[in-house]
């Protein structure tokens, strides 16, 4: 057990046995063990002083040697590759799971102020989660309600332990070694299933062995870039439960009166909204020589999951028809009241792109976007012909990045292309905070250790079998128009 941790441990435990005793004085036993712990805390200490005194004395040659031809300085190492080399915070440790465990039986006001504080340093700190999700995650913790007694409170106290737990080192580790230890033999390694039965003991993800928070795909934002823009501008929700309740209402209209004039009847309506999540699925197969002959496999998985999950996800948020999927933002709209028709019959002309503009109430369009087919974009630019510079403003290689003066995003999950004598739903101009992902807590993996060929014998292949679950939906129609060309 590496130093600092078992540090952490041990303040835990003499927290404890202060506690225990209160006012009085300690029993020889209790002293025994207070004796024993803060001997071994000083040498601990020690311990740890001098590991970062010689760590800063290599630092500081590697330095030097940045200077001298044929020599660089070390880079930041891969959390999965070399799982040992995460960062722990100087001082205290976030994760440690009997404090965890304490704060989500504590009181909720002080329960949940631990919790935020633990979480919070806990991203700040975890190893190979990039700034942006960092950025995310803490912003997250910073608005939800950690000390409350209700349940959106308890949940958000359960979604900050999660991220406690699969971001620390120790499960790191011991992910990447029962990964490992299953692909070689079909078996995960016992110690380090002991080490994942904990931490899972005290989230409340989907079930199986959550991945950690590094290769969490529904946690950490993609800095690649990807044609599924919806998780860039929704509004992204996360959820221990298997339904998100929120209330949608109508506009509330106030009136001017004269003095001592009765007020108007200026009710607003508000009606429910359930989004439920579903579960998405897929299998990653790969050969027992694989296992053994590819050391770099497990570090491909966090790109092989973000990239599944992005391109199901791209069209379900786009068209998904919401039985056993996401509700699409298309769907969401088609045939209601804020579908706006072509105005030639089976044409599609831009000034159908202005018309979508102006319906389009102004409160919104302060942050609405644009979001469309790449083969849509491209048949604006082809119909601007010499007043294109007028219609695209600040044009980059490949797609403009504004249309009209907003935001362009492509969804490759729209129609591209415009067929006569049905509908063809092209483009969508709205504000996306409106459009809401919603998402159960926790992205899981587990091997199958051997796939069956098409006679039911072993084939010689392992897999990955990965689910999660989403789901989505507008919650406020009213934020966008959908041009249909019909």
């Amino acid at each position: 057990m590496e130093p600092e941790i078992r540090l952490a441990e041990v303040e835990t435990e003499l927290r404890q046995l202060h506690e225990a005793a209160g006012n009085a004085a300690f029993t020889d036993e209790q002293q025994t063990a207070w004796d024993a712990l803060e001997a071994e805390r000083g040498q601990l200490t020690t311990a740890i002083d001098e590991a970062r005194a010689a760590l800063e004395r290599r630092r500081e040659v590697v330095r030097s040697l940045a200077a001298v031809p044929g020599h660089v300085e070390e880079s930041s190492p891969d959390p999965l590759g070399q799982p040992g080399s995460v960062k722990v915070p100087a001082r205290g440790n976030p994760w440690d799971l009997n404090a965890v465990t304490r704060s989500l039986l504590d009181e909720p006001s002080r329960g949940g102020q631990e919790l935020r504080s633990r979480a919070m340093s806990a991203v700040e700190h975890a190893s190979g989660v990039n700034a942006r999700s960092k950025e995310r995650l803490t912003k997250l913790l910073e608005t939800w309600d950690l000390e409350g007694d209700d349940e959106a409170a308890r949940n958000g106290r359960k979604i900050a332990a999660h991220l406690v737990t699969t971001s620390s080192p120790e499960y790191m580790r011991a992910w990447t070694k029962a990964l490992k230890t299953s692909m070689r033999t079909g078996t995960p390694d016992a110690q380090a299933l002991s080490v994942l039965q904990r931490a899972m003991s005290l989230t409340d993800a989907n079930g199986g062995y959550a991945v950690p928070l590094p290769v969490d795909p529904t946690l950490i934002l993609n800095d690649d870039g990807s044609t599924n823009p919806f998780r860039e501008i929704a509004s992204v929700k996360t959820i221990v439960t298997d339904q998100l309740r929120t209330v949608n209402s109508t506009a509330v209209s106030f009136s001017w009166d004269g003095e001592a004039g009765e007020v108007s009847d200026d009710a607003t309506t508000f009606a429910n909204i359930d989004i439920s999540v579903h579960k998405a699925q897929g299998l990653i197969p790969f050969s027992l020589e694989i296992s053994q002959d590819y050391p770099g496999f497990t570090e491909d998985v966090r790109m092989l999951l973000a990239d599944g999950r992005d391109n199901l996800e791209a069209t379900a948020f786009a068209t998904g028809t919401g039985t056993n999927q996401p509700i699409g933002i298309v769907t969401a709209l088609a045939g209601g009241s804020y579908e706006v028709a072509s105005d030639t019959t089976d044409t599609f002309a831009l000034s159908d792109v202005y018309d979508l503009e102006e319906e389009l109430p102004e409160r919104f369009r302060r942050n609405a976007s644009w979001v469309a087919n790449k083969r849509i974009y491209q048949a604006m630019r082809e119909a601007g012909g010499a007043n294109l510079d007028d219609f695209w403003a600040n044009l980059g290689q490949g797609q403009p990045k504004q249309l009209l003066g907003y935001n362009t995003y492509e969804a490759s999950g729209m129609d591209g292309v415009v067929n006569a004598t049905q509908d063809n739903r092209v483009l969508v101009f709205g504000d996306f905070r409106y459009y809401w992902i919603v998402d159960r807590l926790g992205f899981s993996l587990e091997l199958v250790p051997h796939l069956l060929g098409t006679n039911r014998r072993p084939s010689g292949q392992r897999g990955f079998y990965a689910y999660w679950r989403v789901g989505a939906d507008s919650v406020n129609d009213r934020a966008f128009r959908l041009l249909n060309v019909t």
